[in-house]
């Protein structure tokens, strides 16, 4: 490990405010294959961190453990405090990789249902979302192109009051108009410093300039964690350092 890593690690644990998301030496096998290995990082409230690497590193298996949705074999994850579980899925909003909403609904229907299933929807800001990512509301999600049901998946992430957003590959088959509504949507989100975004992507150039911190995964270990202003006080960018790292 290197010693920027080591001050980058150092800088999460010492920090006076309890971090939205904090990985202590996680560990993540099926049967004998290793998925994650000894994974450290911490996400402070307000910061957009980057979840980075190639594909097969392990980023969807994390994002699930700090979802709550699967125990790690080893290690621990803590969002503001509380073990990740049944007791923080309340306050943690998951976009998956390649997730379905129900396609016989139309947009309207699906958000009336998610407002009755998510005791934190917020009506107000899903009205704001509504209109900011242009959702077609009376459009059967059958009828929607793969940006627009993106976008539709993003709100329902988005209009909930969870503390924690993880999102997975949120641009995959996403058209640039549409990239850049939910790059918008994401910084209007966190104007208000409380929400903690991880964001898994390989489309770095969207998101470059919304991170705080990057995470650098391969193979299921991290290999560095960045403050993206220390790396620009260097003369760096988040793709050039990623370049450096896995080219």
């Amino acid at each position: 490990m290197s010693d920027w890593t080591k001050s980058a690690l150092r800088h999460s644990v010492t920090s006076q405010e309890e971090a939205a998301i904090d990985c202590t030496r996680v560990d993540m096998r099926i049967g004998k294959k290793e998925i994650l290995r000894h994974i450290n990082f911490a996400v402070q409230p307000g910061e957009v961190a980057g979840l980075l690497g190639p594909n097969g590193a392990g980023k969807s298996s994390l994002l699930r453990i700090i979802a709550g949705l699967i125990p790690p074999n080893a290690g621990s994850v803590t969002l503001f405090g509380k073990t990740a579980g049944v007791a923080t899925l309340a306050d943690t909003a998951l976009l998956p990789d390649r997730g379905k909403l129900p396609t016989w609904l139309t947009a309207r229907a699906w958000l009336a249902y998610a407002e009755r299933i998510y005791p934190d929807w917020d009506v107000d800001r899903a009205e704001d979302l509504i209109r900011s990512l242009a959702i077609k509301l009376d459009a059967r999600i059958s009828t929607l192109s793969r940006g627009e049901e993106a976008r539709l998946q993003l709100l329902t992430c988005l209009a909930r009051r969870a503390r924690v957003v993880l999102l997975d590959e949120p641009f995959a088959g996403v058209d640039l108009v549409s990239r850049e509504r939910i790059a918008t949507s994401v910084v209007r989100e966190l104007a208000g410093g409380e929400r903690a975004f991880l964001v898994a992507t390989h489309d770095i150039r969207e998101m470059e300039n919304l991170f705080d911190r990057i995470i650098l995964l391969a193979d299921g270990e991290v290999l560095e964690v960045d403050v993206v202003e220390r790396l620009r006080e260097r003369g760096s960018s988040v793709e050039q350092r990623y370049r450096e790292v896995f080219e």
